[in-house]
């Protein structure tokens, strides 16, 4: 016998047939509310972070000593500039000394030294060389100074016995 069409579903009085089964009904995904996302978000940053926090764990103290090393030679580069430009002026410096002349006038300007025949002079006053008479602009006493000292002292001890 040939199958005829299937029926869409058995007659309800046939017997011994089973009740029909029905389709469960889909599961429909709900739609994710604030709260879920925010639970998920906050469980993706929490994976995040701590990923970031493992990185920074791991190089922080590479990079911490990188910065320091980084720093010292810049330190150490500085120095080796002021020591090159020291180097630089003690070159100078010890090339004049070769020079005779030079050491002539280092010796008569700091030390005082006069060739023979010649006088030396040291002048202290330097302003009464380049003619600034400072004596005139002071004031001229009328006495001596100790006469002076003792008409103040008298006047002290007599404003004191008054008082």
């Amino acid at each position: 016998m040939v199958p005829s069409k299937p029926r869409s579903s058995a007659p309800k009085s046939a017997p011994g047939r089973a009740a029909p089964r029905r389709r469960p009904t889909p599961v429909v995904e709900a739609q994710p509310t604030e709260d879920t996302r925010k639970r998920k978000l906050s469980w993706q940053t929490g994976v995040f972070l701590l990923v970031i926090a493992i990185v920074l764990v791991t190089f922080l103290p590479s990079i911490n000593s990188a910065l320091k090393q980084a720093q010292q030679i810049a330190a150490l580069n500085s120095e080796i500039e002021s020591t090159k430009s020291e180097v630089e002026g003690l070159q100078e410096r010890n090339e004049n000394l070769k020079d005779p002349a030079y050491i002539k006038r280092k010796a008569r300007k700091d030390q005082y030294y006069v060739e023979k025949g010649e006088n030396a002079v040291i002048v202290t006053n330097q302003e009464a060389i380049n003619g600034d008479d400072s004596d005139t602009d002071r004031p001229q006493r009328k006495q001596a100074w100790y006469l002076e000292l003792l008409e103040s002292i008298q006047e002290v001890g007599n404003t004191v016995e008054k008082g």
